[in-house]
């Protein structure tokens, strides 16, 4: 031992000379950083033996004639052009080499590629940010499925929207409340009927009218009537479902359904049962009643764990518009199933008493939307009490508690008390392309009748979408 010693000490400190010497190499002449104003995600820097390589994205409608990138090379090494430089990569199909030159003398190319986001973001609009929401966060206006959803036939306007992606490449659109029918050129309503439910497929990424399969079955009337009804229901607008969110389990479609019931002209949610769906066509199999009984509607958001449970979340609301998330879970990923309820004493089989259910969100939230990435979950809700903003959180876990509190996005003040109501916010991941965030909120107008035989009526009660990058 006492021979070993001096060696070992030997062994470290000659370490430690070396990893001195690694941090100033003369001849080093690396890129470490390379990133521009609003591009989208991470910068993909790649060093091997035989390449030397920057990749980054950029949303349509980048000046590519004047890209002004931030970077940082090597320690004492220089880069050509300067750091801040505008520089055109229009002229070479949005590709540039930079030389870098370390102190030594040796210099190495660096190719950057700059991609600019594929076709189906031609038609985004930017949203200035006036200091509304966080700063790095850069948010459109998704006119491709705001234009989408401006139908001119068929399901035309509703709230509740949601879309499930389905294994053949389709996606289903669910709605609640709904209008049906024609509308006009300047967008007037006439001759519509109005449902309590509905749905239709989108053919694959199509956005065109062709893509639109109906769900809704027809009356001997030939006018659209409530996708799904309560089984033994005779007065569909007395005792009704509310479409919500779903997954796909084998080859079904499992789906919570809000069970509401009209007392004395005012609808009180009665249960939440789970309603499956055959694959592809979307038919109904089967309806499992009373999933859940009592006052909180478990069937505002579902997320599906890779940990075998899918989790149910809901809402409980206090004076003043305030209100806090909770949060049930099925085993299996099977909703049809028992479940369970996250209360103060840890998960239980009963449905525990209001004061007893854990809250997972103590801040002010109306329909959670959580999902997991990259390890990590989020929460996105709009705030309470028809409010402008939607805001994002994240934690550890599906059952929080969710911090870090920020403003993805504001709706615009137009859409406010006394005129409007805005409220759904949802999350669609079946549309995301670049791992950005597509949200879609709905309005409604304070005068139902607004909705029909005036220009732009149909423009009322509807959902309108947003796309929102580098919000990581």
């Amino acid at each position: 031992m006492r021979l070993l010693l001096p060696v070992l000490l030997g062994v470290i400190l000659l370490a430690g000379c070396q990893k001195k010497d690694l941090n100033n190499q003369p001849h080093e002449k690396a890129i470490l950083f390379f990133t521009v104003p609003n591009q989208i995600g991470k910068t993909e820097i790649t060093r091997t033996v035989d390449t030397s390589r920057v990749r980054l994205t950029m949303p349509t409608g980048t000046d590519m004639t004047a890209i002004k990138p931030r970077i940082t090379v090597s320690d004492g090494a220089s880069i050509f052009p300067a750091s801040g430089e505008s520089v055109n990569f229009a002229t070479n199909n949005n590709k540039f080499t930079y030389k870098v030159t370390a102190q030594d003398g040796a210099t190495r190319n660096w190719l950057v590629e700059i991609k600019v986001i594929d076709n189906t973001y031609d038609s985004l609009v930017l949203i200035p940010n006036t200091g509304k929401w966080n700063e790095k966060f850069l948010v459109f206006h998704d006119t491709v499925y705001n234009n989408y959803l401006t139908r001119f036939s068929g399901w035309n306007g509703g709230d509740g929207c949601v879309s499930i992606p389905l294994p053949n490449g389709n996606v289903v659109w669910s709605f609640q409340d709904s209008f049906f029918g024609q509308v006009t050129q300047d967008r007037s309503r006439i001759d519509n009927v109005f449902v309590r439910n509905a749905g239709f497929i989108q053919v694959g990424n199509s956005t065109t009218a062709a893509s639109y399969i109906q769900l809704n079955p027809l009356g001997i009337d030939g006018k659209a009537k409530t996708w799904v009804t309560v089984p033994g229901v005779e007065d569909g607008n007395k005792e009704l479902y509310w479409g919500g969110p779903a997954q796909v389990v084998g080859n079904e479609v499992q789906m919570v359904m809000g069970h509401l019931v009209d007392e004395a002209g005012v609808l009180h949610h009665k249960a939440t049962d789970a309603v499956v769906f055959s694959l592809p066509d979307m038919q109904v199999k089967k309806i499992v009643r009373d999933r859940y009984t009592g006052e909180h509607p478990f069937d505002a958001s579902l997320f599906k764990g890779s940990d075998g449970y899918t989790y149910m979340y809901t809402t409980r609301s206090f004076p003043i518009c305030g209100s806090d998330v909770l949060v049930a879970r099925a085993a299996n990923n099977d909703i049809t199933g028992e479940w369970e309820y996250y209360s103060k004493t840890g998960w239980a089989k009963t449905i525990p008493a209001n004061e007893d259910f854990k809250s997972i969100l103590t801040a002010n939230a109306t329909q959670p939307n959580v999902f997991e990435r990259n390890g990590k979950y989020y929460l996105v809700s709009q705030t309470s009490c028809y409010g402008l903003n939607i805001d994002i959180w994240e934690a550890s876990s599906p059952v929080g508690p969710f911090t870090n509190q920020r403003t993805l996005y504001q709706i615009p003040e137009k859409y406010q008390l006394p005129e409007f109501i805005t409220y759904n916010a949802v999350v669609h991941h079946s549309l995301s392309r670049h791992g950005e965030l597509v949200i879609s909120y709905n309005i409604n107008p304070g005068d139902f009748w607004s909705n029909f035989n005036k220009p732009g009526s149909a423009d009322r009660y509807r959902p309108w979408f947003v796309r929102v990058f580098n919000w990581q």
